[in-house]
């Protein structure tokens, strides 16, 4: 039976205080470092990095960082720490929100100011960072502010508006003791994915239903903007994709190449030409305006078909092509989550179907592969030649990953990759087989 919040909250203080007596650290220092290998086992970041630095007449702060942004796609991700250091559950307001994102916002656009950078110390952590920032940034495609708090945040707050710095977006993030406990205490691999279309995706999308009140499941129809769905992607990734038998083959298939031509040259008939995507959803909600239904939400949002697709049209949007006028059809399934495992792999099965699929990849998404591609994005393998550098056996759950991986590094940091990952260790699912049957 999982625990309370508010026992969670007193083992995770007490967790934070051992921590702080056995390492001769300060509690916020053990908090950030803790709290930090959640976010990666969330899937927020790959690293964490501490870099504590505050004025306390400016208020600029920053507690840290999600690695370099060149190894992250572009993305730039910067940590600010709320510590509570009570074991009481206390309330993150909407008013001390703002204030707290307010001093990491002052920290980033200070960082870009060299007169400021260079009156921090050199040997400081906040100096590196600061220096990271100023020469990544014309690389730097997105930024995320994630705010880390052992408070609960307000019931009444229900967001925070993205905004953008010299063109670059930046979007917000609060990881309070609520969301916390329910990802430590559930036991999910992945914070649970909830699409918020009226306030982060540009409004709801028309909706027709495909089902009768006597079905004992939910089905819809509905026509989606291609820039809504290139920034859906944007913002999670090929997490959208875990329960497609693939991930995206890149732009060198005749069906990829296909598509980004229509979309650059012909995005009047994306519609006609593309069979669209195949979803499906834990539960979504809809809104009724003068006799239409529109789509507001969406729990937990899988792409089982038109994984290419979706991928290709986020590929166009990096690249500044106009989606204003491409429009990409969606079937949307609801399932149940105790339905989930027995429907999902059925739809993505059938759904695939009449497009060339290997039969091992409808097996991608089995615990086993799944444990797998873990152990082989963490474990070091032993070096074969006495040197030094480690690398790793590359485990291919879903066919296309290798490529996927190193399609938008640029060629310092696909060579870091290559280094890290030798081709010749790249192991599909089938070699795994070949090798155990042996």
């Amino acid at each position: 039976m999982a625990i309370g919040i508010d026992e969670f909250n007193k083992n995770f203080f007490q967790d934070i205080l051992s921590g702080a007596d056995a390492d001769g650290q300060l509690l916020e220092d053990i908090f950030f470092e803790k709290f930090g290998e959640y976010l990666a086992d969330a899937g927020e970041v790959d690293v964490v990095d501490r870099a504590d630095y505050r004025h306390p007449n400016t208020g600029i702060r920053v507690d840290g960082y999600g690695g370099d942004p060149a190894l992250n796609g572009g993305t730039l991700n910067l940590l600010i720490v709320d510590f509570n250091q009570s074991t009481e559950v206390g309330t993150l307001t909407k008013t001390e929100m703002d204030a707290i994102f307010q001093r990491l916002l002052k920290f980033l656009k200070k960082s870009l100011d060299a007169r400021w950078r260079n009156q921090l110390e050199e040997t400081t952590p906040a100096f590196g960072l600061a220096d990271l920032i100023a020469q990544r940034w014309a690389r730097t495609s997105k930024v995320k502010m994630f705010l880390i708090s052992n408070r609960e945040l307000s019931s009444r707050v229900d967001g925070r508006e993205a905004g953008e710095l010299d063109g670059c977006p930046i979007t917000y993030s609060v990881w309070d003791l609520k969301r916390l406990h329910r990802f430590a205490t559930v036991g999910h691999g992945r914070e649970e994915i909830e699409v918020d279309l009226q306030n982060d995706f540009g409004g709801g999308v028309p909706l027709l239903p495909a089902h009768l009140s006597s079905d004992d499941y939910e089905s819809y129809l509905a026509v989606v903007p291609g820039e809504m769905l290139a920034k859906i992607y944007d913002h999670w990734g090929a997490r959208l994709l875990e329960q497609n038998v693939r991930v995206f083959l890149q732009a060198r298939g005749n069906v990829n190449k296909g598509i980004r031509n229509t979309l650059a040259n012909d995005p009047t008939m994306f519609f006609a030409y593309n069979n669209g995507i195949t979803a499906t959803a834990e539960a979504i909600e809809t809104t009724d305006i003068n006799g239409q239904l529109l789509l507001t939400n969406i729990q937990n949002l899988q792409i089982v078909n038109g994984g290419q697709t979706t991928a290709s049209i986020h590929v166009a949007f990096r690249s500044k092509i106009d989606l204003s006028r491409v429009f990409v059809q969606m079937k949307l399934s609801i399932v149940s989550p105790e339905r989930s495992e027995e429907v999902v792999p059925k739809i993505s099965e059938y759904a695939n179907s009449q497009n060339r699929v290997n039969a091992a990849d409808f097996f991608a998404n089995h615990p086993f592969h799944v444990r797998m591609e873990d152990f082989s994005r963490r474990l070091f393998a032993p070096s074969p030649d006495g040197s030094f550098r480690e690398t790793k056996w590359f485990y291919e759950r879903a066919r296309g990953q290798y490529a996927d991986a190193r399609s938008l590094l640029t060629p310092a940091q696909r060579k870091q990759f290559d280094l890290e990952n030798p081709r010749p260790q790249l192991l599909s699912k089938t070699d795994l087989a070949k090798y155990i049957n042996v």
